[in-house]
């Protein structure tokens, strides 16, 4: 049913975004088509199921809409980055290039971790995974000692917060079809969606966001069958449709908790010209 998938940003100004998101936080351009979508991807996710699934998090851009709220507005979806070296060097490196860090380092049994905002302020935060959580393998791969040796993220997440983790997961892998990929009790789970992300459900703390409060943040599903049919399905399970695009490439549904889901027709990425012929052959 989903072949990909995304965070989408909704921010002021999509030059701006993108060099921030590239050249201040050293992550990757992979597309952008006019003034309208950019895609960046932060690399593959600690969390991904083998080393061969390269699943981590792409970060789509899109220029602020009347139909989310204002950019920099936080919610119950955002992201995570990843880092392997040490915490210390990954926060000065982004500091120095200008990187809005906006709290102190929390050391914590999974790692190390520090705030800190995009341009809008937008919050999210850098995770560094310590040695002793990776095994053997993995730490004598010549990439692993590249990103240790690299004080710049070099992987992430989405993130979405919830009020029920049994619910939430049900509703992630059984309605959703997602594949569950790590559970640790009521504290955090992963899934994945096919290739490309890793999408962490997390629980509501009294420092997260309030789940389904609606941010500019949004959780993307790229669908690989007509989106119609898949919509239609998951009416039959009970899913709240939300929205949808006026050239129907998309489509918003919501979660339990309502943080909202958009669903992407594959026409969704086609450049402008391909974009506008499969736009008036309707």
């Amino acid at each position: 049913m989903f072949s990909s998938g995304n965070v989408t940003v909704y921010v002021s100004d999509l030059d701006s975004a993108i060099r921030f998101y590239t050249t201040q936080l050293g992550l990757r351009l992979t597309n952008r088509f006019g003034d309208r979508w950019a895609t960046i991807d932060a690399g593959s996710s600690y969390w991904r199921t083998t080393r061969e699934v390269l699943a981590g998090l792409v970060i789509g851009l899109r220029p602020a809409s009347a139909q989310y709220p204002p950019p920099g507005s936080t919610g119950g979806v955002g992201f995570g980055i990843e880092a392997y070296a040490p915490i210390e060097d990954v926060q000065a490196s982004l500091r120095s290039r200008g990187v809005p860090v906006t709290g102190e380092i929390i050391r914590f049994e999974a790692g190390n971790c520090f705030p800190f905002a995009d341009l809008d302020g937008i919050r999210s935060y850098v995770h560094q995974f310590p040695p002793e959580m990776l095994d053997e393998a993995d730490r004598n791969q010549a990439a692993y000692q590249e990103q240790v040796r690299t004080p710049l993220p070099s992987g992430g997440h989405a993130i979405v917060y919830v009020s029920d983790m049994d619910a939430a997961i049900r509703f992630y892998t059984e309605t959703l079809g997602l594949k569950l990929t790590n559970r640790f009790e009521n504290h955090f789970a992963t899934a994945e969606v096919g290739r490309s992300l890793v999408l962490a459900i997390h629980p509501r703390t009294p420092h997260t966001p309030v789940p389904g409060t609606k941010g500019s943040v949004t959780l993307g599903l790229m669908v690989d069958e007509p989106l119609d049919t898949v919509v239609g399905r998951l009416a039959q399970r009970g899913v709240r449709l939300n929205g949808r695009s006026s050239l129907a490439r998309s489509v918003d549904i919501e979660d339990l908790d309502g943080n909202v889901i958009t669903l992407w027709d594959a026409q969704a990425w086609m450049p402008e010209g391909e974009l506008a012929a499969a736009a008036s052959a309707r």
